[in-house]
């Protein structure tokens, strides 16, 4: 049951689907799935870390007519992803071109090739219940760049060869980039991964499997001025990490955000890494306000990661959290996110799909942010009752 799936336009080879269920892998079968062939060389590619396939502001069906947004999805050579549930098998369809978008393009390499190997579209066990290792040959014989493994628990036979290819030396050290397609995240799984393509509540993305360890401390200004619900009592080492944001924000905005964001009322939201017998670290830290009081926007006014802390995600999952954060409020009550942006960050925003809502000369070089807003997608029913507050004073400044 071997299907081959070449993306950018490539052939597409299939080899007849086998139904048994009393087949078991053979002990041989390690030696003939190997070794996995060198991709074949990509125009322009001359570093694993570069990117052959991206989806940025895009918009995708996962299930049903709901439509999801994607925010930013990666592959490169050295990718090892695991693409979770439906939402994960979505852009894995996407990658293979079996599900068109429903807004936004992939970008993808023009010589890009993905091979699928599975149960239910995969020819590696013949009729007499035998391991095919010519089917597994002639899928890999294209030289794939990507190859996506399926779970098939449909499939006793496939599910041992599956846990095998997860733990095989030589498909780790392969030199193209893995998606594992897998309802949940096994220990074998996470092995191989380092990557997790997933989503909730309208929103698809790719993060980092060693963030789940993360921890994110929400409205800690209220935390600290509240003394009878101890459930948000201040956490341990909470003085150091706000010193450490304000240090940050001094750096990035000339401001101390901390102090800024009492006088405001803005809620104030660390990003941290607990850390076993030190204190937890520092990632981001997320300055915002709640909609409400005359205003149907959530906005977002301060986002920073630390110098030490760069290029690990962190800003993307503060972003992740504040927009599933808005996509459960009530569109009466949510109808946009806004914030203004320094216009160095102006393309971390962009993949989110906030769109630059001024007219402004970004050639003139006193010019230093821009308004940008995303409209608000939300995943709950309307509240039955909205009350309309005081205003609150104007909060368009950079992020």
């Amino acid at each position: 049951c071997v299907c081959v799936c070449v993306c950018a336009m490539a052939p597409v080879a299939e080899v007849d689907e086998v139904h048994s269920d009393e087949l078991r892998l053979p002990a041989a079968a390690a030696t003939m799935l190997l070794p996995w062939p060198v991709p074949t060389p990509l125009e322009g590619v001359k570093s694993r870390k570069r990117a052959i396939f991206s989806l940025e502001a895009a918009n995708v069906v996962v299930e049903g007519d709901v439509v999801s947004r994607i925010s930013s999805v990666r592959l490169c050579l050295e990718s090892r992803v695991v693409a979770v549930g439906a939402a994960g098998r979505a852009l894995v369809e996407v990658l293979l071109g079996d599900r068109k978008l429903a807004g936004g393009r992939a970008q993808a390499h023009d010589g890009l090739r993905a091979v699928r190997l599975g149960a239910s579209t995969a020819g590696c066990l013949d009729a007499d219940g035998h391991f095919d290792e010519a089917a597994v040959v002639t899928a890999l014989q294209c030289r794939p760049h990507v190859v996506v493994l399926e779970e098939g628990v449909e499939s006793e036979a496939w599910a041992s060869i599956f846990e095998h290819l997860l733990t095989c030396a030589e498909v780790i050290s392969f030199r193209g980039a893995i998606v594992v397609c897998a309802h949940e995240e096994t220990l074998a799984v996470r092995s191989l991964c380092t990557e997790r393509w997933t989503g909730a509540d309208g929103w698809l993305w790719q993060e980092q499997l060693a963030g789940d360890a993360l921890e994110i401390w929400e409205d800690v200004l209220g935390a600290l001025s509240t003394k009878c619900d101890k459930s948000i009592q201040p956490q341990e080492g909470m003085d150091d990490l706000l010193r450490e944001c304000s240090e940050v924000a001094q750096h990035f905005f000339s401001e101390d955000s901390v102090a800024k964001a009492r006088e405001r009322g803005w809620v104030l939201s660390l990003l941290v890494e607990p850390l076993p017998a030190e204190p937890p670290r520092l990632c981001a830290f997320m300055c915002h306000r709640p909609p409400g009081h005359g205003r149907n926007d959530l906005h977002v006014a301060r986002l920073a990661v630390p110098e030490t802390a760069r290029r690990g995600g962190y800003g993307q999952r503060l972003m992740h959290w504040i927009l599933r954060k808005a996509a459960n409020l009530p569109k009466s009550e949510c109808a946009w996110v806004s914030l203004s942006s320094l216009d160095t960050a102006m393309p971390f925003y962009e993949k989110f799909g906030f769109i630059d809502m001024t007219c402004d000369d970004m050639e003139d070089p006193d010019h230093f942010q821009t308004w940008m807003e995303l409209q608000n997608v939300s995943v709950v029913s309307e509240a039955e009752d909205t009350e309309d507050e005081e205003g609150w004073e104007d909060d368009e400044e950079s992020s």
